[in-house]
């Protein structure tokens, strides 16, 4: 008896002794978190918000009292498959076999356009978290916000009904976005002639409705991204014949553009060269007129003041002129009884230039 009175106290003892360093431990190290350079931790106290934090290390009642969510502040991305087609390798092998076949509303994701087609489009939404507190109170959310969207099964038969969250919320605000814009777009505009303003309709109406729901998500830094876009595969041969078309159509008007501006420029260059030589004939002719008007001027001043003399020096000037182009010239003297011989037929002068051309032609 006495030896198991002595085990029975030796047990009381250290349970007592592990039971005040568990609370020890409950009370110190059991409360420290730290928070990561990419997250914020809210602390819940018996279920409400009670601090949220952002970086460094801090301590808290440990669970049950408190809780700690993490929540994810750096761009998280969401792919958006609902409306693209099944996957079909052969007919992207050899786009000229008709693979589609008909679409089946259970398996295939399609969009109706504003001309009454048919369209697959893939998106990715890239978003960021600016405000953890109101991003997990105003959404019904998983425990841990950093996981999936919770699952949620019909308690009857346990099917999966589909899931609830923040993402889930994203997702359906952003098909519900897609939908509406591609009602009011052309099949042919939205995939191909005008992707990227259709893309930026998409994004203008999704951050409306993001706005309007205040999930505590930057709308400013929204990101939705059209990375998929094809006509049902059954067609897709003839729109590209469509679209190889109107590219090859493109092409011959950019040619024929840069030939009328090449055409252009040069009729401009020749236009002005023609001005140019046409000023300057312009300038020449009116300095001459012009220094001929001075002369005659000068010529008529004098020829008022004497007229013989003006007479007699634009006489000999006349002859002078007119001597100059005769390469002959001879002077007869006046008076009679004189006999006066003229050789008509004179030796041509023979000069240094014509005798070296005449030993080179030897």
């Amino acid at each position: 008896m006495k030896a198991l009175v002595g085990l029975v106290h030796y047990c009381f003892v250290v349970l007592s002794a592990l039971i005040i360093l568990l609370i020890a431990w409950y009370m110190t190290f059991a409360g420290y978190f730290t928070v990561n350079p990419q997250e914020a931790v809210l602390v819940l106290r018996f279920g409400k918000i009670t601090d949220e934090f952002r970086e460094g290390w801090h301590w808290t009642y440990p669970y049950p009292v408190c809780r700690i969510i993490k929540i994810p502040t750096t761009k998280q991305t969401i792919k958006i498959k609902a409306f693209w087609h099944r996957p079909n390798v052969n007919a992207f092998n050899n786009p000229s076999n008709n693979q589609g076949g008909p679409l089946n509303p259970a398996v295939d994701g399609y969009l109706l356009t504003g001309d009454a087609n048919i369209i697959h489009t893939e998106w990715e939404l890239v978003y960021e978290i600016n405000d953890p507190t109101k991003y997990y109170t105003k959404v019904l959310g998983t425990p841990n916000p950093v996981e999936e969207d919770e699952t949620v099964k019909d308690p009857a038969t346990g099917k999966k009904i589909g899931t609830r969250g923040a993402r889930t919320i994203l997702k359906f605000l952003l098909d519900e976005s897609v939908v509406g814009v591609s009602s009011r777009w052309n099949a042919d505009e939205a995939l191909y002639k005008n992707s990227s303003e259709y893309n930026r309709q998409v994004l203008n109406e999704f951050r409306k409705k993001l706005t309007t729901l205040d999930m505590g998500i930057n709308a400013d830094t929204l990101e939705v991204n059209l990375t998929g876009k094809t006509a049902p595969l059954a067609v897709n041969p003839a729109f590209q014949k469509v679209i190889e078309s109107e590219q090859e159509m493109s092409k011959d008007i950019q040619n024929a553009r840069e030939y009328a501006v090449k055409k252009e420029n040069e009729a401009d260059a020749e236009k002005s060269d023609v001005i140019d030589k046409a000023k300057g004939y312009r300038s020449r002719v009116v300095s001459q007129v012009e220094s001929e008007e001075i002369y005659f001027k000068k010529i008529l001043d004098e020829y008022r003041k004497n007229r013989e003399t003006v007479i007699l020096a634009l006489y000999t000037d006349g002859i002078t002129d007119f001597l100059l182009k005769v390469k002959d010239k001879y002077i007869i003297p006046s008076g009679d009884g004189q006999e006066l011989r003229i050789m008509l037929n004179p030796e041509p002068v023979v000069t240094k230039e014509d005798t070296a051309k005449g030993g080179e032609n030897q």
